[in-house]
């Protein structure tokens, strides 16, 4: 879509007023969250060439997912995407630390899902749990021409995936022994089905999936090689996400620039790390959104489609338009001011999606510390 058309449609559909501040949270997370230091990036071969064409003084290339430098076995190969369940019974989740984007929605139920989206996956032993298909993370994943992993799901998610839209690995037909098997069980409950590197590995063999890469494959996100530093942004050091079940919300860190997550009113850790999940990108994209007849299954209304969200990073916020033209189409983000497409910063990016009648109730703080006194 033309940058003038999607301008033009925004004008057209632009509704929505900013959200004003005024939630409650603890104090105390404030002054929790942790301080990462930042690593030492290596420095490009030649900084003149296009930010894709780089390649670092050891033989990386730049990460498609999410702009840093990775091996280029994995780098320009197709992403996995793998299903994250997300109740406070899985807790903590293993190995979605390493993803490069992690997709968050509501499923039934008023639970969320999560989807983490890894192109190197090397080295983890343990990821997941692995949990069922909703539609919306099928188009998702297709979207990367990333070969989605999941534990069973719904019948709109299968009508998906058997008519092509990606190419799959259902975890329960490829259980079995750890280190023989794409997945395998810790326990007897639901939440308790895991996949790793090596299992990923077994899989996509099993399946026999090519992994190269489409010649005119278009990565998702634009990049900003020197930063994004959203100067005409509001301030917004603090998000409060609406999600009832699990009531999220990102407090950011200015000695490295990332926000970091919390949920279940206890930070959200990686296992396998041990490490608190951050984030250098949010975008939260308001979709529209039904329930299917005779079911409590939500679906949400993404292909040929637009909506309202923002953007949020380096403790700034703008207001964006999302348009997604196709099924298989790239959902592209555009800076409402300006009519441009925006330019992530390098890093983690962690996308919302918001049902639109309830994403008023996300709350933006310019001050993190009047997070903690919204009580």
């Amino acid at each position: 879509m033309k940058k003038k058309l999607v301008s033009a449609m925004l004008v057209l559909t632009m509704g929505l007023s900013l959200m004003a501040c005024g939630k409650k949270e603890e104090e105390a997370a404030l002054d929790d969250a942790a301080t990462v230091e930042p690593q030492e990036d290596v420095e490009a071969v030649d900084e003149s060439a296009a930010f894709w064409e780089q390649v670092s003084e050891d033989g990386r290339v730049r990460s498609y997912l999410n702009g840093e430098w990775v091996d280029p076995k994995y780098g320009r190969q197709r992403p996995v995407a793998v299903m994250i369940e997300n109740t406070k019974a899985c807790l903590p989740q293993y190995g979605i630390g390493n993803a490069g984007v992690i997709y968050e929605c509501v499923v039934e139920g008023g639970i969320t899902r999560m989807m983490a989206i890894f192109d190197d996956y090397t080295g983890l032993d343990q990821i997941g749990n692995v949990r069922s298909s909703r539609p919306y993370y099928v188009y998702f994943a297709s979207e990367y021409d990333a070969v989605y992993m999941h534990a069973g799901g719904n019948p709109a998610a299968f009508e998906l995936i058997d008519g092509g839209l990606v190419e799959n690995l259902n975890a329960l037909k490829l259980e079995g022994k750890k280190g023989s098997a794409a997945t395998y069980r810790t326990g007897k409950s639901e939440h308790t089905l895991y996949t790793n590197s090596d299992g990923i590995g077994i899989g996509l063999e099993k399946m026999g999936y090519d992994m190269t890469l489409p010649e005119n494959y278009e990565p998702h996100f634009k990049f900003a090689q020197n930063g994004n530093a959203l100067e005409n942004g509001e301030d917004c050091q603090a998000i409060q996400m609406y999600y009832y079940t699990n009531k999220p919300y990102w407090i950011y860190n200015e000695d490295d620039g990332l926000y970091y997550r919390y949920e279940f009113n206890q930070k959200q850790v990686d296992a396998l790390s041990g490490e608190q999940l951050t984030a250098k990108n949010i975008i939260i994209e308001d979709v529209q959104w039904w329930i299917y007849q005779g079911s409590e299954y939500l679906g949400y209304l993404l292909s040929y489609n637009t909506g309202t969200g923002k953007y949020i990073t380096n403790g700034k916020m703008i207001d964006i338009v999302w348009s997604k033209d196709a099924d298989n189409d790239i959902t592209h983000y555009y800076d409402l001011a300006t009519g441009e497409e925006i330019q992530l910063n390098i890093g983690t990016t962690w996308i919302q999606a918001c049902q639109r009648e309830y994403t008023g109730e996300n709350v933006f703080y310019a001050n993190k510390n009047d997070f903690s006194k919204a009580k």
